[in-house]
């Protein structure tokens, strides 16, 4: 089922359903991506409403002024920003014993460090290695290197046997760069074989599969990023 189509500024403020979660995103935005896998991981009633961030609606801009996405929305109330939307989900919307996020503070610190520190310099290689970027490999390999080695032989983040917040917060990059993005799969080089076996055992993962981007798709973002020209509506484009 393709996505909903991505508003413009041409577009009228579509009504809100009273007591029903919305998430404002970008269907391509592995920033968006983030709450879409939480909102699924969670099971939580919504409704999407994709914004064209290259013609942003007024509506939008005055509802959120900072003009990022994701942005969710539930009655009068607003967030934005990726993890802490997430961070928001997993605790309302969690049963007793199934946060995906440590409850306990030090745990909790730890699992943002990784987040911010690790993989925040991660994520700056992987937009170097698509935009083919000068040295990207020394860049890619030192910083992916250093998540190799805090998986170490464990087969989630975290250590235990189900993906947690840390996994599918990096997921969304972690896609683009993996055997399916059809670029040329640097993570199957043979250098980061912690990481390989993690990227092959969280394409089994039935939240991860909901969310799946096909890789043609995949193929034709990364295209766009390279030469500035945003992509919009790509399955629906495809299903015309």
């Amino acid at each position: 089922m393709a996505p909903p189509r991505h508003m413009t500024s041409e577009d009228p403020f579509p009504a809100k359903t009273p007591g029903k979660l919305r998430l404002y995103g970008m269907h391509y935005s592995p920033y968006a991506m983030r709450v879409r896998l939480m909102l699924e991981k969670k099971g939580v009633d919504h409704e999407v409403i994709n914004i064209n961030l290259r013609s942003k609606p007024q509506w939008f801009l005055d509802k959120y002024p900072v003009a990022t996405v994701p942005v969710i929305e539930q009655d009068d109330k607003l967030l934005g920003g990726s993890l802490v939307i997430c961070e928001y989900i997993d605790e309302v919307y969690s049963k007793e014993g199934e946060r995906t996020l440590s409850a306990d503070p030090y745990e909790k610190g730890r699992t943002n460090m990784l987040i911010h520190d690790k993989f925040g310099k991660a994520i700056s290689s992987v937009y170097k290695r698509i935009g083919w970027e000068q040295n990207w490999e020394e860049d890619f390999f030192m910083h992916f290197g250093e998540l190799d080695k805090e998986l170490g032989e464990k087969k989630y983040f975290a250590g235990g046997d189900e993906p947690t917040f840390v996994d599918y917060m990096i997921w969304p990059w972690m896609r683009i760069v993996g055997p399916d993005c059809e670029i040329d799969d640097v993570l199957s080089t043979g250098k980061l074989p912690n990481l390989e076996r993690w990227i092959e055992d969280m394409k089994k993962d039935e939240t991860v599969k909901a969310c799946h981007t096909s890789p043609d798709v995949l193929k034709k973002c990364c295209d766009a990023y390279r030469t500035g020209i945003h992509v919009y509506d790509l399955e629906l484009n495809q299903s015309t």
